[in-house]
C-alpha cells in the first residue's frame, strides 16, 4: 500500500483524506447499498459481474483506509517527542505517551472513542493524567489497556503499569 493507493481509496468513497473513521464507514455502507443486488437505483445499469467488481473495489478501498489508520504509512519525520524534544517514557508519562501515539497515527479522540467505546471525557483525562476525574482503577486499567492497543503502543503493559502507579499517588488536595 502506498500514498497513491490511499488517495484513490478515499476518492472512490467520495471522501478527502481528513475524513474521520465514522465518515469512512458511512460512505462505504451507503455505496455498498447503492451497488447491492437489491438496489433499484443501479439494477438496470449494471450486470451481475460489473456490480460484483464495484462491490469488490469498494471493499478494497475500505480495507486500505482502515488499515492505514491501524498501521500508518511511514512518515519522513522523526519520532514523536515531547515539548522538550525527547521521546516520552510510558512509565513516567503514560498519558503523553498515549497522546503521542494517537497523534502519530493521525487519530482524533473521537476516532479512538469510536473504536474503543470509551467516552471522550475519559480519554481526554487519561491523556492529561487527571486521575481524580477517572473511574476506579479496576475500570481505568481496562480503559488504558484498550487505548494503548488502539494506538499501537509497543509495550502496552508498561503504559498500564505507569498509569496505575500514577493513579495510586495521592493528589495535591489530599
Amino acid at each position: 500500500m502506498d500514498r497513491d493507493d490511499l488517495q484513490r481509496s478515499y476518492a472512490l468513497l467520495g471522501l478527502t483524506s481528513d475524513a474521520n473513521l465514522r465518515e469512512v464507514e458511512t460512505a462505504y455502507r451507503q455505496l455498498r447499498e447503492l451497488f447491492d443486488e437489491a438496489s433499484l437505483a443501479t439494477y438496470s445499469l449494471l450486470d451481475y459481474a460489473d456490480r460484483q467488481e464495484k462491490l469488490e473495489s469498494l471493499q478494497i478501498a475500505f480495507d486500505v483506509i482502515t488499515q492505514s489508520r491501524i498501521c500508518p504509512l511511514p512518515q519522513d519525520e522523526p519520532p514523536v517527542t515531547s515539548d522538550t524534544g525527547t521521546v516520552c517514557d510510558p512509565r513516567t508519562t503514560p498519558g503523553l505517551h498515549l497522546q503521542q501515539h494517537r497523534e502519530r497515527l493521525g487519530l482524533s479522540l473521537q476516532d479512538v472513542a469510536e473504536r474503543t467505546k470509551i467516552g471522550i471525557y475519559h480519554l481526554r483525562n487519561i491523556e492529561a493524567q487527571n486521575c481524580d476525574k477517572l473511574p476506579a482503577n479496576v475500570y481505568l486499567r481496562g480503559f488504558v489497556r484498550e487505548f494503548a492497543r488502539t494506538v499501537s503502543v509497543e509495550d502496552v503493559d508498561a503504559v498500564v503499569d505507569g498509569f496505575m502507579a500514577i493513579s495510586r499517588q495521592p493528589t495535591e488536595s489530599n
